[in-house]
């Protein structure tokens, strides 16, 4: 007991830097009734949609001590590893393992606020050792960090937490490098920031050479001297991340956003407009789709400090200038799109604008501290130019007035002035001799936490929270569903319209949907071009066929009472409120098909031309779809014209419920799917007979509209968006869906089907009798990591329309087996062994050093 008080006494500032915010957090939680104090959840977001569900199939392999190289829960199939080293990583994250699935939401709502907690911190911890004297603005400061509107706006991004919490600490291991010519620390440090989040890391490791550079180096020699140890110690941390940072970058090269795509824009808007957001009321980004938002945020306080950091004495002019540079030259970045991107990894932003912000925070609150310390270092004699500083942020304010584009809220203004007074009567009651110093900056820290705490539970308030209740109250019955049909990939489960973007994956079922920033972006045009809704990241089960069921091995949906039953699978049972139905016919991840299919014509804008092109291909069969033209639409509110064979270029001018109008009749008893592209199209509603059938974001995908008779009547009204584009572009295809031809697909189809023998997440082993010459088309995303073997012998293996995995076979029976090594986690546990094993021995020399001394 006495060993624990010494310890708490030694480490009292990073103590109360670290319970500060966590209960202030605790408590916050409390008031918006997150579990288990309500039923809510801080999982915002994509944390919802896409993080929570990761983080159960994460929870799964942990707890069945599964493989992490690859899973088949959501996308087809994807490389687990890479997914894991973008969103997983964190050592922290491996918590989860001790809980029940049913806590997850609640787990991680709290680790949550245990991440922002280390961000206050580890804050203070670099405060700490900047300035001894004055513990509770160091603590504050440290605070601040932990609470800006960064961490507020974007923290559900809940796998970037751990950068922010190491990057103070490496910015120490730097000070430990230049000064006491000691790598470990930083070393260490940006290790596990790498380690945690490479993507982010990214960011934290081009803002290190430029604070590098920018460093108040004694002379030139210890610039390029310890630039060497620099170099060294970062290329060392890289190595030792390697097992996560190569198969990392081999996997996001092969997305959407590995293409290169740099803006051809100048400026994104206004500076004022951007200034702004460092005042008090503003509300803090979650998404933004303006590349030009930023959360800046970090107190008025740090505003009035920053501009005393350039105009006290005590500071010298170099080191203002230095730090003054990299200032405007982050703020700058904010508002430059080329900038942007080489900052955002050459990435485009995708709705969460500026997501380096949170560097130029830190960067205002270390110039701040600085600026704090050389004001009250000499008493009274500079506590004027405090006033002064005040002074000129009523001028920016002023400024932002003048020149801000749009409307700004006068509240934001009055609020924001009012705090800046605050702070001038403290420092004016100081500098007349009222109050003492002490006081002085114990009223100032008092008011900077006040401003702080009360812009976080405004920003978290504002964010909003989810009712877990609504998401997850299915995830019982749909664990007793997958205990029931069992959970083999050649009978692939999926939730026709789920409550959450990646809710298949949230129940860990063998399904069809991925969204994620991992997705292949091969698969994801081939999936479109198939009639799947897609995205720059993510495609869903939304838009399946019959041919694509049976394809991709789909053999359950499942239905709530409220979604609307829009598939030809037969109802098999119920479980609680959910419904299952079972595909008819009998699924295979692996067909049998003619060497021609890699003759295949997939890349084209009519679904129903591509599926009619595969199975030619495949089995030389014609027409499973069979169009038929449509009308033309009714238009209210824009004009238009038709360009091509259901193809309609319209000019908008306002948004109303039924800007397109389509009727359908229907000329002949059959089964009808419609697929419809809008560029615009903002929601839609499909009727039959006047009867509403379907609504909602239909666009893009194919749609079975049922089992319709002659004369009955299909009404598509489509309510373009309400943005400022006036012309846009909506593609029309109406088909018959040939029941016979399609038999006789299946026939083909089964006499050369894969059958499993033997599965994991990794290695799958099945026979298949070929009866020509051919291929084998699985129903797996192809990537390097694959391995195929052919009765025991090693085959080079082929891509399909760049995304599927093929093997080429001669006639016969034939065993084949798959096995699965991400591409570059070889070569990367080689390059982290002899990395870590080197940093060993500069720690053994360290300590052999210091023995010989002693």
């Amino acid at each position: 007991m006495q060993k624990i008080k010494q310890f708490c006494k030694r480490h009292d500032t990073l103590l109360l830097g670290f319970l500060i915010p966590f209960c202030f957090m605790e408590i916050l939680a409390v008031a918006l009734e997150v579990q288990p104090f309500g039923n809510k959840s801080f999982l915002i977001v994509d944390a919802l949609h896409q993080y929570l569900p990761f983080f159960a199939d994460y929870w799964e392999k942990l707890r069945s001590m599964d493989s992490l190289f690859y899973s088949f829960h959501g996308g087809l199939g994807h490389n687990f590893l890479g997914l894991w080293a973008y969103y997983l990583s964190s050592p922290l994250n491996v918590i989860v393992a001790f809980f029940p699935k049913t806590m997850l939401n609640e787990v991680l709502s709290h680790l949550f606020i245990f991440k922002i907690a280390l961000c206050g911190c580890a804050g203070t911890f670099y405060f700490k050792r900047r300035n001894k004297k004055y513990k509770i603005a160091n603590i504050i400061f440290g605070f601040a960090y932990a609470l800006s509107s960064y961490i507020v706006g974007y923290s559900w991004n809940i796998m970037w937490l751990e950068v922010m919490i190491l990057l103070p600490v490496i910015l120490v291991g730097v000070d430990r490098l230049i000064k006491e010519r000691d790598g470990r620390l930083y070393c260490v440090a940006l290790f596990f920031s790498l380690f945690c989040n490479f993507y982010m890391s990214f960011m934290t490791c081009l803002f290190l050479v430029f604070w590098y550079i920018l460093y108040d180096h004694k002379n030139v020699k210890e610039f390029f001297a310890r630039g060497i140890q620099f170099a060294f110690y970062s290329l060392l941390s890289a190595g030792m991340a390697a097992v996560v940072l190569i198969p990392a970058y081999v996997g996001i090269m092969k997305t959407s956003s590995a293409k290169w795509d740099f803006p051809k824009e100048l400026w994104y808007g206004n500076f004022a407009n951007l200034y702004s957001r460092h005042f008090i009321g503003t509300v803090p980004w979650t998404n933004s789709v303006f590349d030009g938002d930023a959360n800046l945020y970090c107190g008025i306080f740090t505003l009035i400090l920053v501009v005393a950091f350039f105009i006290v004495k005590g500071i010298s002019w170099k080191h203002k200038l230095r730090r003054g540079i990299l200032l405007v030259f982050l703020f700058f970045s904010f508002n430059m799109p080329i900038v942007g991107y080489v900052w955002h990894g050459f990435h485009n932003q995708y709705g969460i604008p500026n997501r380096f912000s949170y560097l130029y925070i830190f960067l205002l609150l270390t110039m701040a501290h600085e600026g704090l310390l050389a004001a009250f270092s000499k008493k009274r004699r500079q506590s004027w130019k405090l006033c002064v500083a005040a002074g000129i942020i009523c001028v920016g304010i002023g400024a932002v007035l003048k020149f801000y584009q749009g409307k700004i809220s006068m509240n934001i203004i009055w609020m924001t002035v009012g705090v800046v007074l605050v702070y001038y009567v403290l420092f004016m009651l100081y500098q007349l001799r009222i109050i003492n110093l002490r006081l002085c900056i114990m009223l100032c820290c008092v008011g900077f936490f006040v401003e702080i705490a009360a812009m976080a539970g405004y920003g978290f308030v504002k964010n909003g929270q989810v009712d877990v209740n609504y998401y997850f109250s299915d995830t019982g019955a749909i664990s007793k569903i997958k205990k029931k049909t069992g959970t083999s990939i050649a009978k692939r489960m999926e939730i026709t319209k789920g409550l959450m973007l990646d809710e298949s994956i949230w129940h860990t079922l063998n399904g069809v949907t991925l969204f994620g920033s991992t997705a292949s972006g091969n698969v994801v045009d081939t999936m479109d071009d198939l009639g799947f809704y897609t995205g720059v990241n993510e495609y869903l089960y939304e838009g399946a066929t019959p041919l694509t069921n049976n394809l991709f091995s789909v053999q359950y949906n499942l239905i709530r009472p409220e979604d609307t039953i829009n598939t030809e699978f037969q109802y098999k049972s119920t479980e609680d409120t959910v419904k299952v139905f079972e595909n008819q016919y009998k699924t295979s991840i692996g067909y049998g098909m003619s060497s021609n299919i890699f003759q295949w014509i997939y890349e084209d804008v009519d679904p129903f031309y591509v599926q009619n092109n595969f199975i030619q291909n495949a089995y030389g069969i014609e027409g499973i779809f069979k169009e038929f033209d449509t009308s033309p639409p009714k238009a209210k509110e824009c004009t238009f014209y038709q360009s091509n064979d259901g193809e309609y270029v319209f000019e908008k001018t306002a948004s109303v419920a039924d800007n397109l109008t389509f009727n359908i009749p229907v000329k002949k008893d059959g089964k009808i799917y419609l697929h419809f592209d809008g560029s615009q199209v903002e929601s839609t509603l499909i009727y039959k007979n006047d009867d509403l059938y379907t609504s909602g974001r239909l666009n893009a995908q194919c749609i079975y509209i049922g089992d319709m008779k002659k004369g009955d009547v299909i009404s598509i009204e489509m309510q373009l968006d309400n943005d400022s584009t006036k012309s846009g572009v909506v593609r029309l295809k109406a088909a018959y869906f040939d029941e016979a031809v399609f038999q006789k697909v299946y026939q083909r189809m089964q006499e050369e089907s894969f059958q499993i023998k033997s599965e994991s997440s990794t290695k799958i082993t099945g026979t298949i009798n070929k009866k020509i010459e051919g291929t084998v088309f699985f129903s797996i995303p192809d990537d390097q990591g694959w391995s195929a073997y052919v009765d025991g012998k090693k085959v080079k293996t082929k891509t399909l329309a760049k995304a599927f995995l093929c093997v080429d076979v001669t006639k016969g029976e034939h065993t084949i087996t798959l096995e699965y090594v991400p591409p570059g986690f070889k070569l990367g546990a080689i390059i982290s062994t002899v990395s870590i094993l080197l940093f060993v021995g500069i720690l053994l020399l360290d300590y052999k050093k210091k023995i010989r001394k002693k």
